[in-house]
């Protein structure tokens, strides 16, 4: 082996043409393991496409078709069947065709990744503000569970009320209403804060114009689907609903759903409740969902059933 000493010239020389040779394999990006020269040219940079949908080169590579729209964004360079990969984008916000730089991801979509966990991570650490259940008119109680570690921990606390809480529910919540609404965090608290805010008033609008009576909302923090049953026996509400934000997830961490009973009660079997989910900007808008859920609400009175033996 010889030991040749290079200028900088030529160190620059060698960098650009290792650079585009990764360019025009589609490598896409900094080959493991090399370090960028400064002042060498690089390949065109990755950029995002509008709206968080994939990644796509700039024009100055021949690898990537530039998006017309940002659901055309491809990932992948040079796809076998372009139209069928595109419409396969266009039909689900998941992770599709993930390109690579060597054995690794994409520098771009990794942050994109992390970026998106931290969201999700975020969704079920943080409080609904105490501010926001206020806003909204709700009477705030607390699950069973001592803390946000404890509710993680045991689902089945956060689908209990202590004898204080179910006493304060009682004394300040009207009793025999047809429609209870009950608000909780669950797993996202995002999800409520994104969401409850147009949801209510068009719940609220729907049930008055169904005629049907809905009392005092309320907001329970640390709350599981089944503490619904809790507050309907307290409550003694003819149809008892939730909204409750839902695990997140890395597409979104802002999806509400809404769980309903014709007469909940605690130990009821599962395939009672009636489940309106999705509820959030990109599935179901929340003032639709919102309209939905108080027609359910009157066809679940009307039938006296709810779950598998109601027909909608």
């Amino acid at each position: 082996m010889t030991n040749e000493a290079y200028g900088e010239a030529e160190i620059r020389r060698l960098a650009q043409e290792i650079l585009s040779g990764l360019v025009g394999s589609g490598g896409g990006g900094q080959a493991a393991g090399t370090v960028p020269v400064p002042n060498a040219p690089v390949p065109a940079p990755l950029i995002s496409a509008p709206g968080g949908v994939g990644e796509v080169a700039s024009s100055g590579s021949a690898d990537y078709d530039a998006p017309q729209s940002a659901e055309q964004a491809l990932l992948v360079p040079n796809p076998a069947n372009r139209a069928a990969y595109l419409d396969m984008m266009r039909s689900t916000p998941a992770r599709i065709g993930g390109w690579r730089a060597g054995p690794r991801p994409r520098h771009e979509s990794l942050l994109r990744f992390r970026a998106d966990h931290a969201a999700a991570m975020d969704a079920v650490f943080n409080d609904v503000p105490d501010e926001l259940v206020a806003g909204l008119g709700l009477f705030a109680v607390q699950s069973a569970a001592a803390d946000r570690a404890a509710f993680l921990m045991d689902p089945n606390i956060g689908a209990k009320l202590s004898a204080e809480e179910s006493k304060r529910l009682s004394d300040n919540c009207p009793h025999g209403v047809q429609v209870q609404v009950i608000v909780a965090d669950g797993l996202s608290s995002t999800a409520v804060d994104q969401n409850v805010p147009d949801l209510l008033p068009a719940l609220s609008q729907g049930l008055a114009r169904h005629g049907l009576s809905s009392g005092t909302g309320v907001f329970v923090k640390y709350g599981r689907v089944r503490v619904m049953d809790e507050v309907s026996a307290v409550l003694g509400s003819e149809v008892t609903l939730i909204l409750i934000g839902e695990r997140p997830g890395l597409v979104t961490n802002e999806s509400l759903s809404c769980y309903m009973a014709y007469h909940a009660y605690p130990g009821m079997p599962e395939n009672v409740r009636t489940v309106v989910s999705n509820i959030y900007r990109k599935g179901t808008p929340p003032s639709e969902a919102g309209a939905y859920i108080a027609e359910i609400a009157r066809k679940m009175i009307d039938a006296k059933s709810s779950g598998m033996d109601l027909k909608l």
